[in-house]
């Protein structure tokens, strides 16, 4: 037996008998000095507290991602820029029960015993549309103001066309702002996106809408289709968007397309509702938006308006009536009516 020594370790090997010699990696015994204990034995406790706090966090994620969220209501903001925003317009932050993300809408005040004007944005768009694009903001802001209607702009997190978790959201908030408000009849307005959101709404709950005005659209899978298959990039990024939001394709889940199609649902579609749709609209096949009113015929409050020789913009504005949602003769005279 015979010792080596450097200055941390010194190791004691026995030698085979037979040959005299040490075999390779055999019968050494490591001996470490006290040092070198003490080393080892803090590295040791401080991995062992790693894995330890490894664990914890790992069982805090787990727990976290596994529990239910749920709707709340984060911040209402005023908003402070009277130049654009009504006053008392107050913007509404949440949090969404379904996956726990904020979105927001704004509210400006008004007369609750008359119609609540829901204001849905177009595709790429954002939830103060009505008030920031000069258009709109003149022709629908205006006439909402002027009768006294209260006003939520949903952002409905973004172009998402409705998606169940858009759904779920929009019902968590509709009945926040119905308790927190007092708000009597709600109506659903909405342009080219916003249309299609506001159908594909009133599809799933129809309970919760008394009136739509839906302004450029046409059925939800109809539209997607088309522009799914379009050559036009505005439409291919809009349905590339809207499946990303359904969390697939039409057919990869076509029971949530259907559930929010107007041609699969227009039997639960029994509210006052005005459709209109420009001639010659490039966005939005009017062949379709027709299959839409020829199945809503059932409906005796329902209207449909095709402006001639109109493009995708031209049926945004119809002067009516947002509490009877009657259209003004001298706009009707101008339109032509398909039956």
């Amino acid at each position: 037996m015979h010792k080596a020594h450097d200055s941390q370790f010194s190791f004691t090997c026995f030698e085979n008998a037979n040959s005299g010699r040490t075999p390779f990696f055999s019968f050494c015994i490591q001996e470490l000095s006290a040092k070198s204990k003490l080393v080892l034995f803090s590295i040791f406790r401080v991995f062992s507290a790693l894995v330890l706090l490894t664990l914890f966090l790992q069982q805090s994620v787990a727990a976290a991602t596994s529990a239910p969220h749920t709707f709340k209501v984060i911040s209402r903001t005023p908003m402070t820029e009277t130049n654009i925003y009504p006053m008392g317009t107050v913007k509404i932050t949440y949090q969404s029960k379904v996956d726990g993300k904020n979105d927001w809408a704004l509210f400006s005040s008004g007369d609750t015993t008359r119609n609540t004007v829901v204001y849905l944005h177009g595709s790429f768009s954002s939830g103060d549309q009505i008030y920031t694009r000069k258009d709109i903001r003149t022709f629908w802001l205006t006439r909402i103001l002027k009768g006294n209607h209260p006003l939520l702009s949903i952002n409905m997190r973004g172009t998402s066309y409705m998606s169940p978790a858009a759904t779920q959201d929009f019902t968590d908030l509709l009945d926040y702002c119905r308790r927190e408000y007092n708000l009597g009849k709600v109506i659903l307005l909405g342009g080219s996106g916003g249309a299609s959101s506001a159908m594909a709404y009133a599809c799933v709950h129809p309970e919760h809408i008394d009136g739509i005005i839906a302004m450029g659209t046409c059925d939800i899978i109809s539209r997607l289709e088309f522009a799914s298959q379009s050559n036009i990039p505005v439409l291919q990024k809009l349905a590339k968007t809207v499946f990303a939001a359904y969390g697939g394709t039409i057919k990869e889940r076509p029971e949530l397309y259907r559930a929010r199609s107007v041609l699969a649902n227009a039997d639960k579609l029994t509210m006052p509702i005005v459709l209109a749709i420009g001639e010659k609209d490039a966005l939005i096949p009017v062949t379709e938006t027709r299959r839409i009113a020829k199945a809503l015929q059932h409906n005796p409050k329902f209207t449909y308006i095709e402006i001639p020789g109109g493009n995708h913009d031209s049926s945004l504005w119809i002067d009516m009536n947002l509490e009877t949602l009657s259209v003004n003769k001298k706009t009707g005279q101008r339109h032509k009516r398909h039956d």
